[in-house]
């Protein structure tokens, strides 16, 4: 069972710690908001790292040279409760293999499919993905 332990620091900074590794998160105001990362932002990082994880680990592209995935992810809020209502993840996956290109709807529904995507069952989770392939990277000699 996955535990982090979180310590509220001198009112400015949150530490997290989880198996023994510590990141530090500042919560000091700055112009755009904090100088860290806010919990939505928190949220949304966890949720592409979890999606990227799954895709990128499907038994389709096992074999499949992988030339570029990115996800973005935009969070719509409502007030009173304060929420996340609405997660819209974009993904660009570009693969050197064409063949993978006639599994674009199998992929784009896997890709929602990770332990964080499941768990937010009260937040609309739309997920696209942008598929494309490209020449495979040249081997270094």
């Amino acid at each position: 069972m996955p535990t982090v332990h979180a310590d509220y620091q001198e009112r400015k900074r949150i530490v997290f710690t989880a198996r023994g590794r510590t990141q530090v998160n500042v919560r000091e105001p700055a112009e755009d908001g904090p100088v860290g990362y806010s919990s939505t932002e928190l949220l949304l990082i966890a949720l592409g790292n979890c999606t990227l994880g799954a895709l990128l680990n499907q038994e389709l592209l096992a074999d499949v040279e992988v030339l570029r995935a990115e996800a973005t992810l935009d969070a719509e809020m409502a007030r009173n409760p304060a929420r996340v209502v609405k997660i819209d993840v974009e993904i660009d996956l570009e693969v050197a293999d064409e063949a993978i290109l006639e599994h674009h709807a199998e992929l784009e529904a896997l890709a929602c499919t990770c332990p964080i995507c499941n768990t937010l069952s009260n937040v609309e989770i739309v997920s696209r993905l942008r598929l494309t392939a490209g020449a495979p990277v040249a081997a270094a000699s």
